[in-house]
């Protein structure tokens, strides 16, 4: 065994490895956490010692190394250890898919041999050699969770948390800024035991904890992109809607900056909405480090969430970029494929509407946000109570709009482009003419009283989750 935070033989005998960066020889004070291993004949000997007074004091502890191709918690091998404060600790390999880890005991049982732990004064230490010739012995099940070490090169991540008292089953770590988040190391590491064309020592000083962003940012970004994009879907996008599919025959002698009223709210609010979604979306991959979450092979409910909010979310960007393109290319109100393109736009809006809706629902139990873990399914009735008040926006003046047909002028339709006696469909709309075949319209202030009820409404949603999001922020990041 090696003494706890020991640099002598660092880069003589064996490889070091120790965080926070300020550990050194000469700040030894400074030390959190720490890796050590060697090359034997046999395999690879591992020590792991963590200082665990900043954790929970009534629970067990665990300290655990991840063999990584690409410093995220995606498809590595994981040596580790859970110590409780007496008795017997236990020494194990597992497995991370993403924010999922597997424990596995049959690999566990044929590689490590000579496993032990302690826990004095504060200091969580374990050791155990892994038998690398021994991986043709796991289970073929399993044998692809377990990296051949000798045959490439490993980002190291570590971490350390707490564990259940009576399973010692680990809990997620730490996801705060400070000292208990993981770990990664900048440099890849490679294990060799004959015949190397690499070092097999090193003292490894070069580690983070994030990538690109740092997590205060990080946060934060993830914070914003949820505000403004419900902003840009719920009172923006939805009120475009409800706008531009019932108030069309409204206001019917009046401009707003040369063109018809309905047509210029529409418009502008998407352009508004599309900006603002496509700000959002670049932030959020950046953030990200331009990496698509994937989860590989044991996706739990959390994780599809945050697969398919990706996807749903991008998609929905997607869509909504192309409405303003095809607007500018919309054929004139007498061609014979308008009312393709009628109903091709209003198709698209709509569906867009719902995947961005459905990607509203899946961010809820994402990690970032907190919500449920903070405020249960509170979140999920609102989300639920704002979908169907559109809906009902939308019935109501479906309504309306059916009871105002009852008397109107033979020939002209309410609320989609007519074309009159004189065949003047779009100076009806977008200019006072003194001749036009348009009466007042009807029910003109319930129509009015619907969008800016909706308009109140939808701000009120994006309000709550913007305190609740924020509140979620900084209960974990000041």
């Amino acid at each position: 065994s090696v003494s706890s935070f020991s640099f002598d033989q660092c880069n003589v005998t064996r490889s070091c490895w120790f965080h926070p960066p300020e550990c050194n020889a000469d700040n030894s004070a400074a030390c959190q956490s720490g890796v050590e291993w060697q090359m034997l004949p046999e395999g690879l000997f591992l020590q792991l010692e963590a200082k665990v007074h900043d954790l929970d004091q009534t629970r067990p502890f665990y300290a655990a190394l991840g063999f990584s191709f690409n410093q995220r918690m995606d498809d590595d091998t994981v040596f580790e250890c859970v110590v409780p404060h007496t008795g017997n600790g236990k020494v194990q390999i597992s497995f991370n898919d993403e924010t999922f880890n597997q424990v596995l005991p049959q690999a566990s049982s044929v590689l490590l041999t000579e496993g032990t732990t302690s826990y004095i004064d504060g200091v969580l230490t374990c050791s155990a050699k892994l038998l690398l010739d021994n991986r043709p012995l796991i289970s073929n099940e399993s044998q692809f969770m377990v990296h051949d070490l000798e045959s490439g090169s490993y980002h190291l991540l570590f971490a350390r948390g707490s564990a259940n008292k009576y399973t010692l089953e680990k809990d997620i770590h730490s996801t705060n800024d400070g000292q208990q988040f993981p770990w990664m190391s900048d440099e890849q590491v490679s294990f060799c035991r004959t015949n190397c064309s690499s070092p097999n020592l090193y003292h490894i000083g070069a580690m983070r904890q994030t990538y690109n962003v740092s997590r205060y940012w990080r946060y934060r970004i993830a914070v914003w992109h949820g505000i403004l994009l419900m902003f840009a879907w719920w009172v923006l996008g939805s009120t475009a809607i409800l706008i531009s599919r019932y108030f069309k025959p409204l206001f019917p002698r009046n401009k707003l900056l040369g063109t018809a009223v309905w047509f210029q709210l529409h418009r502008d609010m998407m352009i508004l909405s599309v900006i603002i979604q496509v700000v959002c979306v670049l932030f959020i991959f950046y953030q990200a480090g331009w990496v698509w979450y994937q989860c590989s092979y044991m996706c739990t409910s959390d994780d599809f969430s945050k697969k398919m909010h990706a996807i749903t979310g991008f998609t929905a960007t997607v869509l909504a970029l192309l409405q303003p393109i095809f607007g500018f290319l919309r054929p004139s109100p007498t061609s014979n494929v308008r009312p393709f393109f009628n109903w091709g736009h209003w198709f698209i809006g709509m569906f867009s509407w719902a995947v961005a809706s459905a990607t509203i629902v899946l961010s809820i139990p994402m990690g970032k946000t907190g919500l449920n873990r903070l405020y249960g399914h509170v979140p999920n009735w609102i989300v639920l109570g704002y979908i169907l008040f559109f809906i009902g926006c939308n019935l109501v003046l479906e309504i309306i709009t059916i009871a105002s047909n009852k008397s109107k002028i033979e020939g002209i339709q309410p609320h989609r482009f007519t074309v009159g006696p004189m065949g003047m469909a779009l100076a009806n709309l977008n200019t006072p003419i003194k001749d036009a075949p348009i009466e007042v319209p009807k029910r003109t202030k319930a129509r009015v009283t619907v969008v800016l009820v909706h308009l109140v409404v939808s701000l009120s949603v994006n309000i709550a989750f913007a305190v609740m999001l924020f509140r979620a922020l900084w209960s974990h990041s000041p």
